[in-house]
């Protein structure tokens, strides 16, 4: 269990970043988790005077979230790479890599993402 988090939705995400902020909090760093099934919990830290703020979005795989980099700038590193390695569709990113910060064309692309394996029967038989 996370201390001193609070969860919101995307909407929310610059408005409660902003507040942060405000209250001299600086920005640590941003975790990902794929659920398993269409959404990602993404996670936001914080920290004042050692200690803690966490803030929780949990988004569907393709929805937009807005960058936070234009509060604490530092977030370009975070945002770039969970864009890249969790296929978020993070918008506005102060300096956005476009998917290359870390990979390159011939890896595979979002390769932090639990894959769908299908398997294909014939006969009664898995091939």
């Amino acid at each position: 269990m996370i201390e001193n988090l609070v969860e919101i939705t995307s909407d929310q995400l610059l408005a409660e970043t902003s507040k942060s902020k405000y209250e001299s909090y600086r920005f640590v760093t941003s975790t990902c988790i794929d659920n398993g099934d269409d959404t990602i919990d993404v996670y936001y830290h914080f920290d004042k005077d050692y200690e803690m703020r966490n803030v929780k979005i949990t988004v569907k795989k393709g929805e937009e979230i807005p960058s936070i980099s234009r509060i604490f700038f530092s977030a370009i590193l975070v945002e770039n790479e969970m864009k890249e390695l969790f296929g978020l569709n993070i918008t506005d990113i102060a300096v956005d890599y476009g998917g290359h910060m870390l990979l390159s064309d011939e890896e595979l692309s979002s390769p932090m993402l639990r894959q769908q394996i299908t398997i294909e029967q014939r006969g009664g038989k898995q091939v």
